[in-house]
């Protein structure tokens, strides 16, 4: 953690109280503290999350409101910070936790060319807004996913990979509203594709896409 991280707190209450705490959890949020503004998490796929920001100071805080049986279905193991009879500690110990599933090489290159075709059309068509929001999602899921594959790590999309040895080719996947900008940044991101993908384990390694030559002159063209 640093002055700039976010603090995620997760609320366990007992599974017959599960609905009535989750109509009064913005009245909870409000009394934990000066509350600016919260609202559910709906857009990253956890109605349950409470997003919440603090201040001032400001401070962001995620309030993650589930039941003692929901503790079973978790990416991470958290710290315990409070409980009662040690009920949340007994569950935690009897489950185990799931991290967050890396996507294979394979995967990634059986996408790879279709999305770097989209992006060309994008860039052609004059619609650049699209072609860097193909970019970003170049970056964060192809680029960042191999990088992790090479480096180790957890995948968490781009977050953090200024302190990777990556950092420079994959500042070049980037673009202003530009049009010849966009198509540097979209070749760049099929140079350093190339050189991640040649530098996976050989177990890792995929079969290269028959859509890598054409699309690749299609870039040139």
């Amino acid at each position: 953690m640093d002055e700039f991280s976010d603090l995620d707190l997760i609320l366990v209450v007992s599974d017959e109280l599960r609905a009535t705490i989750a109509q009064e959890r913005m009245a909870i949020a409000r009394a934990a503290g000066p509350l600016l503004q919260g609202f559910t998490g709906e857009h990253v796929g956890e109605p349950r999350l409470l997003i919440c920001l603090y201040g001032p100071p400001l401070l962001h805080v995620d309030l993650k409101f589930i039941s003692v049986s929901e503790l079973d279905s978790r990416i991470e193991d958290p710290e315990v910070l409070f409980e009662r009879a040690g009920i949340i500690t007994e569950r935690l110990g009897s489950t185990r936790a799931s991290p967050l599933g890396m996507p294979s090489a394979q995967w990634i290159e059986d996408r790879f060319w279709v999305w770097i075709h989209y992006g060309i059309d994008k860039l052609r068509r004059g619609e650049l807004f699209e072609c860097l929001d193909m970019l970003a999602f170049l970056r964060a899921q192809a680029l960042a996913p191999l990088i992790q594959l090479i480096d180790g790590g957890v995948w968490r999309g781009v977050r953090r990979l200024e302190a990777s040895r990556h950092a420079s080719a994959l500042s070049r996947v980037c673009a202003r509203h530009d049009a010849e900008e966009c198509r540097r940044a979209m070749a760049a991101a099929v140079e350093l594709y190339t050189v991640l993908r040649s530098q996976l384990q050989e177990s890792d390694r995929p079969r290269h896409s028959p859509a890598e030559p054409v699309v690749r002159a299609y870039l040139g063209a």
